[in-house]
Formats: C-alpha cells, structure tokens, sequence
C-alpha cells in the first residue's frame, strides 16, 4: 500500500474515480463468492472458490495491459493491487485464516467465508508440520 497510494495522487481524478469504481465492482463480487461459498448455493467448493477468486484479479489485470487496454492502461492492475493490498491489511487486522482475498467480504458479512488461500495456505502447511516435530 506504501508504493500504491502515491499513483492515486499522480494520476488525474478521472483515472482515480473509474479505478475506485472498479474496486467496489471487486466488492460486489466478492461478496456474491462469499455468499455463493458461505450458503453452498452452487456446487463448487471452496478450493475452486480460491481459483476463481485468484483468477478474477489476474483476469483484470490482464485487461488493462496496453496491448488489450479493455480496462484502460493500468487501471485494472491499480484497482487489482489496491484492492489486494486492502484486503491483506484487513485479513491482517483481523487475524483472519483462510483467504485474503476474502477479508472485504467477511468484514461485511461477519462470517467467514472458509476458503483456502492458494499462496499462504500452503505455507501455513508447511509451518505446521516444521513446529511439530
């Protein structure tokens, strides 16, 4: 967030405002995983919960490079990393398990969304096992 914040105070507002548009169009979908994954309204589980969520940021950020530009040029990947740094700070504050990505969601709702997180719960794996021998 330290190297973020100062691109929202070069960049003109309209970049600004359509970046922020962006980050509550994340939260919206987020939010309707989270009740997709929370109430098992759909049959998926939350491993490809975590793929979906994982691959809806890199989907974005996709779009916004200058070759394709369907987002803009970086608008995708400011609001992508913004919104991954928001939710790492909150899942941080929190103590959240599970999901970084999900931290946002699970603010709102006040539940957890139990979903394992590709890069961290491995390593959560890992450490575990290390401690207990």
């Amino acid at each position: 967030m330290i190297y973020v914040t100062p691109v929202y105070f070069r960049v003109p507002l309209r970049i600004s405002v359509s970046v922020l548009l962006l980050i509550f169009g994340l939260i919206g979908v987020f939010c309707l995983i989270h009740i997709l994954i929370s109430r098992r309204l759909i049959g998926f589980g939350p491993r490809l919960g975590a793929f979906v969520a994982v691959g809806l940021l890199v989907a974005i950020c996709v779009a916004s490079f200058p070759a394709v530009a369907i987002l803009g040029r970086g608008q995708g990947e400011l609001a992508a990393v913004t919104f991954l740094g928001i939710s790492l700070l909150i899942a941080g504050w929190r103590a959240a398990p599970g999901c970084e990505l999900m931290a946002i969601p699970d603010l709102l709702f006040g539940k957890h969304a139990d979903m394992p997180c590709l890069i961290f719960s491995p390593l959560d794996w890992l450490e575990r096992r290390f401690w207990r021998k």
